[in-house]
């Protein structure tokens, strides 16, 4: 069970008002059931207030947290007598339902940023950031991340960027964004389908399959020069492109051969090798994070499965068994130990979690809306994906929590930044 505070911070809440919404019970799945620990952010002093604003974003799509609903101006008129009388009312804003005050305050090109427990009044955190040429939003998003450090010796996730596939109809194009859809960036534009994006490990190219040749052809992108090349065209259809985590190899769904195999190829040039052979259907490959092995769905039983293969060749492992008639679109946690993937659940499809070490499995979420192309977050706990092909989401994978990331539009097919 993991602690959630540092233990001053559990000692102090133990006898609180809201020590019952920061106890952990046990793990819950597809609803969000658990409350987070609460938390607020106030506004910053120095004209920035929309950093703060941008970090209870951030937090309030982290399952590990709550930010309590506080009106504007109560939460102004407190800040602005607290700043009259140069303390901090902790009495208050316990009393408006936080566990935990977060104040910032800049001054020249320094934001200065403070963590309190509002039981006892003690620094949970107390951090300075160089505001230089970062963006605003740049900084909130470290703010955040540093906050689940601190508080849940967790990795934090939201400085990462997110691709995905936008557009209505056949037309769409690659889309960069932050954590919460913001600063967002056309990387590719014209009338074709261009889908599937995902990250080169050194964060600095993507890769993408596109349509503009009137059939699948993987292609890199530079994200720095917006430079695209050809990566992977060979006869017929070359889609479902995965870089490994070491940067070596590409995975690839490739039909020269008149049904669809799962291929590796060497980026460095010259080899490649076929994993697949037989009249099945390969489709999703994705690495695990030594680039040892890869997950992908395979419809030997006649409808798609899960399977584990060596990156060498041989054979293949069926895992996630007596779940689903249909699972597809795996994708491997970053800490090795889970399989993300999508199952038909009734009329519907979910995201599931298989857990590696068990053979469990769960699912996170359940909507009637059709959930696809689940990738997990740098913590290994947050899931991003699609839903019902127009908007991107999150899921907390031990609490059910879901927010949306992005809304309005036709966007499917994540990858978030490692």
């Amino acid at each position: 069970m993991k602690k959630l505070l540092l233990f001053t911070l559990l000692t102090a809440l133990a006898t609180s008002l809201f020590a019952e919404e920061i106890i952990t019970p046990g793990t819950v799945r597809g609803t969000a059931q658990r409350q987070g620990i609460p938390i607020y952010v106030a506004d910053f002093r120095g004209g920035a207030v929309s950093i703060a604003d941008v970090v209870r974003k951030d937090l309030n799509i982290h399952g590990g947290f709550s930010v309590p609903n506080i009106s504007q101006s109560d939460a102004t008129k407190l800040s602005n007598a607290e700043y009259a009388a140069g303390t901090i009312y902790f009495d208050n804003w316990r009393n408006l339902g936080c566990a935990l005050i977060g104040k910032g305050e800049v001054s020249g090109s320094s934001l200065t940023f403070k963590l309190y427990n509002t039981a006892n009044g003690s620094a949970v955190m107390n951090r300075t950031y160089n505001m230089g040429s970062v963006s605003p939003r740049r900084v909130a998003h470290a703010i955040a991340n540093d906050i689940v450090q601190y508080v849940l010796k967790e990795k934090g996730f939201f400085q990462s960027r997110l691709l995905f596939a936008s557009g209505r109809g056949r037309a769409k194009n690659i889309v960069m964004t932050d954590i919460l859809g913001g600063d967002r960036k056309n990387l590719t534009s014209g009338a074709d389908l261009n889908t599937f994006p995902d990250w080169y490990p050194d964060h600095k190219n993507i890769l993408f399959t596109s349509y503009r040749d009137n059939r699948a052809v993987i292609y890199k992108l530079d994200l720095t020069t917006g430079r695209t090349q050809k990566l992977l065209a060979m006869p017929g259809m070359n889609t479902s492109g995965a870089i490994s985590p070491d940067g070596r190899q590409l995975a690839a769904i490739l039909d020269k051969d008149g049904f669809p195999e799962l291929y590796t190829y060497a980026l460095s040039g010259g080899s490649h090798k076929r994993l697949s052979r037989g009249r099945e259907n390969e489709s999703s490959p994705a690495w695990s994070p030594d680039s040892r092995q890869i997950v992908f769905s395979c419809d030997e039983g006649k409808t798609p499965q899960i399977y584990i293969m060596s990156a060498s060749g041989g054979g293949k492992k069926r895992i996630c068994r007596n779940v689903s008639r249909y699972c597809t679109s795996p994708a491997w946690s970053p800490d090795g130990k889970k399989i993300a993937f999508v199952a038909q659940i009734g009329a519907n499809y979910e995201i599931c979690v298989c857990d590696l070490s068990s053979g469990n499995s769960v699912n996170v979420t359940n909507n009637p809306s059709n959930d696809e192309f689940p990738c997990w977050a740098a913590d290994s706990r947050h899931i991003v994906f699609s839903r019902g092909g127009s908007n991107i989401m999150i899921v907390d994978s031990e609490t059910g929590k879901t927010s949306p990331l992005t809304s309005g539009g036709s966007d499917t097919a994540p990858a978030l930044e490692p």
